[in-house]
């Protein structure tokens, strides 16, 4: 209904009201307004709900709670003035969607809800224009904005949105007039701290959506039933609102599309897919990920080029926390960096905490996109490799202070590393690959080490060759991390061919053929295969005393390594006596607290164990006070010292003293290693050894199957250590009769020495009659006899010189065959009855 008054009447006129200033410092109007006059809305629903311009509302709402922001609205804290709060986060966070749903679940609440895009000052005005004309109609769009002022100021419980606020001194005007009468909720990508308490707002940060929220959003929006493939693209997408809406269109506009063809898509073209929205898509204005964070990174650049060169590196690394530090050389001035980075993170691109910076991966492709199309990015990802490098430390081994940064650069590293096209690694990335994945090696993350391992012999050999020093190397480290990955077949292999490649192109007489020498023989170590390794390391040891002197490490090395070759031939007195010469040439040559010549004294100590030796325990407990002291209590060397003092006291039958330590060392490496680090692995094992000894049966069966659970998820279940630990805990259960289980783990055994060597293997043989046996024992006897058919049938297949393991199991088949018939006369051989306990 039309107001009869005339035009004057809609100006703010004196009625002996106090005075108020309307609009900013720069555009005073000094009116006051009679409440009395000022006519109400106009126009309602019929329902009691209050007048509105609300955009569309998105049918699927999940993972906010308007709760918080109804609470923070209503907060009457001191120094707050009520009803006025900043949702802030980064662009397609969804701020706004949020805001819209609160004010269309409270539209009963109040008298008006109002909501104003508020990117400009002139866009501020317009929305009150529009306003005061849904309220009355007005003749100029001057009175308009200033009457809208003047109502909001005398009209109480009314809900005014200010969307997407990009400057503040573009609101800051309008929120000290109303301030008090109604509430007042701002949208804005800035984050601007203590600046929205001074304005008396409650800032409330989004975050991306959790990934349960983030599966139900792309599940409700396109009815694909396809959790596992919505959480996948949900990861994909960073669980951004705005990714997950404008793929959800895309996949529902195109029939047969799966959530995985979108992700496989949003890998391969990701500009093209980025940037399609999908016909109606309901995000105002028809925002896309490709281009909500343009307009973000257009004010940046107008304040800060420097800013727009940081996120543009950012864009290369990984999504994980990054020390700001590795940012530092980008710029003469620290302090000016550092202000770049507060520019950023005022508009939510990035996230800074503890003096690191995380980027979404969404918003860091799109920066890689932008800086493709310009044909800038080798520039800027040869910058990112560089700054990688120039902030890694220099020994990811034994300078255990480094680990921390090691562990915060790894993701980056290996983030950088993916986005290298082929044939153009620098130097510098072949360098942080080898570093990071003997980090990784030395950390226990065995198989993701051996991945990077290939990675860069592969690279190392397309760029500098096959028998390029440096690739060389990198194959023994590939060879290196086989052997203590349990891959000692591909360890051996790989060693063996180092060597002869080393030899023939480096010559006798060079340090790394030696090296390459002495890994091998360690190689021969570990396959159990002494009688080669002597001879290799014999050999090793004196050239390297003629060519490096008996005093390099790399000698002492060679020395240590050909004493625990005689121990294991049984030459215990020679061993023992290397060992002790090898320590005191390490301590004179390098120092008491090096971490060689504290290794050196714990192999001593552990040879003077092995060979019964009195006062082994006190010199393992002298190597571990030592370390502790020298290395500090979490370095590995220390717990593996920790470790041997456990073994040495479980030899001497000290149960109680190697439970304690056991348990601590457990404890300690776990925390500080991860539950599949090797030390951690093997401290578990010595406490279960110790229950058992203890008599603690349920507790060492706890500890042994925990330890093949760690191997299993660290290193696969048909790693060699894995079958290993599957064995003994095999065994274990047919001790603690639980036939049941035993038989279970057995029949895996030997499924996974079938996929890993075939059928007429050795070892596949070896767990097919042991598992026979099993049968036998539990009764199943046509189950046995038929397992114990094939092994006989496979063992003449593949018959020894002696032919005597095809004997002993045709021996054992005709037992059965005889026990299950006794008309069989004909008796083969005679051996132990099939009733024996095969596993133990």
């Amino acid at each position: 209904m039309d107001d009869e008054r005339g035009p004057e009447s809609y100006i703010a006129r004196v009625t002996g009201s106090t005075n108020v200033q309307i609009g900013s410092h720069n555009t005073q109007h000094n009116v006051t307004v009679d409440a009395g006059t000022l006519p109400p809305p106009q126009h309602g629903d019929g329902t009691g709900r209050a007048p509105h311009n609300l955009p569309a509302q998105s049918a699927v709402f999940e993972g906010r709670d308007i709760t918080e922001l109804s609470g923070l609205l209503d907060d009457a804290r001191a120094g707050v003035v009520v009803g006025q709060a900043a949702l802030h986060g980064l662009g397609g966070i969804g701020k706004s969607e949020l805001a819209n749903q609160y004010a269309r679940a409270r539209l009963d609440h109040y008298r008006l809800v109002w909501w104003i895009t508020a990117e400009s000052r002139e866009s501020v005005t317009l929305g009150l224009t529009a306003l005061t004309r849904r309220l009355h109609p007005m003749p100029t769009a001057a009175d308009a904005r200033e009457w809208a002022l003047g109502w909001l100021q005398s009209h109480p419980g009314w809900l005014l949105i200010l969307d997407n606020v990009e400057d503040l001194a573009d609101i800051a005007g309008l929120l000290g007039v109303v301030s008090g009468s109604g509430h007042l909720l701002v949208t804005t990508r800035r984050d601007l701290g203590a600046r929205w308490r001074r304005l008396g707002l409650h800032a409330l940060r989004l975050e991306v959506l959790d990934r349960a929220a983030s599966v139900r959003v792309l599940t409700d929006l396109t009815g694909l039933d396809d959790p596992g493939g919505a959480g996948l693209l949900a990861d994909a997408l960073g669980d951004l609102p705005l990714g997950l809406q404008q793929a959800s269109a895309y996949v529902s506009q195109h029939e047969g599309m799966t959530f995985a063809d979108y992700a496989r898509l949003l890998a391969e073209e990701f500009d093209r897919t980025a940037d399609a929205a999908g016909e109606g898509e309901g995000d105002p204005g028809g925002r896309t990920v490709a281009a909500v964070w343009t307009v973000t990174m257009a004010a940046i650049a107008r304040r800060s080029p420097l800013a727009v060169a940081v996120m543009e590196v950012l864009a290369w690394f990984g999504a994980d926390e990054l020390p700001e530090r590795v940012l530092t050389p980008l710029s003469g001035d620290p302090g000016e960096v550092t202000d770049a980075l507060a520019l950023l993170a005022s508009y939510s691109m990035v996230g800074r905490r503890a003096g690191s910076v995380t980027t979404h991966r969404l918003v860091q492709a799109v920066t890689r996109g932008a800086a493709t199309t310009a044909g800038r990015s080798d520039a800027i990802r040869e910058s990112a490799i560089r700054l990688l490098a120039e902030a890694a430390p220099d020994d990811p081994v034994d300078d255990v202070t480094a680990w921390p940064l090691w562990a915060a650069l790894t993701p980056h590293v290996q983030a950088v590393g993916e986005r290298v096209p082929g044939g153009q690694d620098l130097p510098e990335m072949l360098g942080l690959r080898e570093m990071v994945a003997t980090y990784l090696q030395y950390q226990g993350n065995l198989s993701m080490a051996v991945v990077l391992h290939q990675r860069v012999v592969s690279d190392s050999e397309r760029r500098l060759g096959a028998g390029h020093p440096d690739t060389l190397a990198a194959r023994g480290n590939l060879a290196t991390c086989y052997m203590q990955a349990g891959r000692t077949d591909e360890a051996l292999a790989l060693h063996e061919q180092v060597v002869a490649d080393s030899y023939r192109a480096l010559g006798a007489d060079h340090a790394d053929v030696l090296a390459a020498g002495n890994n091998l023989a360690a190689c021969y170590l570990q396959a159990d295969r002494a009688g080669e390794a002597v001879p290799l390391l014999e050999e090793v040891v004196t050239e390297s005393d003629r060519l490096l002197g008996a005093d390099h490490p790399d000698t002492l090395t060679a020395r240590g390594n050909l004493a625990a070759a005689y121990l294991r031939q049984g030459r215990v007195d020679e061993a023992i006596t290397l060992v002790e010469q090898v320590a005191a040439d390490f301590e004179r040559r390098l120092g008491a607290g090096h971490p060689d010549t504290l290794a050196a004294r714990g192999n001593l100590a552990g040879f003077q164990a092995q060979a019964g030796r009195t006062g082994a325990v006190a010199f393992h407990e002298r190597v571990v006070a030592d370390s502790e002291r020298l290395l500090g209590a979490d370095h590995p060397d220390t717990l593996t010292a920790r470790n041997n003092l456990a073994a040495a006291h479980l030899r001497k039958k000290h149960i109680a003293e190697a439970i304690s330590i056991a348990e601590r060392v457990t404890a300690d490496s776990e925390r500080l290693l991860g539950p599949g680090h090797p030390v951690a692995l093997t401290a578990r094992e010595h406490l279960a050894q110790a229950f058992w000894a203890d008599g603690r049966l349920s507790e060492a069966l706890r500890a042994e199957e925990e330890t093949v659970e760690h191997r299993r998820r660290f290193f696969g279940p048909d790693d060699p250590a894995t079958l290993a630990a599957c064995e003994h805990l095999a065994l274990s259960y047919w001790r603690a009769e639980r036939r049941d289980d035993a038989i279970v783990l057995k029949e895996q055994i030997v499924q996974s020495h079938r996929r890993l060597v075939g059928d007429h293997h050795p070892a596949t043989l070896a767990a097919r009659a042991d598992l026979a046996g099993c049968y036998w024992m539990v009764s199943r006897r046509e189950d046995a006899v038929a397992l114990q058919e094939r092994v006989v049938a496979d063992r003449r297949f593949l018959r020894d010189d002696t032919g005597r393991g095809s004997f002993d199991a045709s021996v054992i088949l005709w037992q059965m065959r005889a026990a299950m018939d006794p008309s069989l006369t004909h008796r083969p051989g005679g051996l132990n009855s099939p009733g024996r306990e095969t596993t133990g």
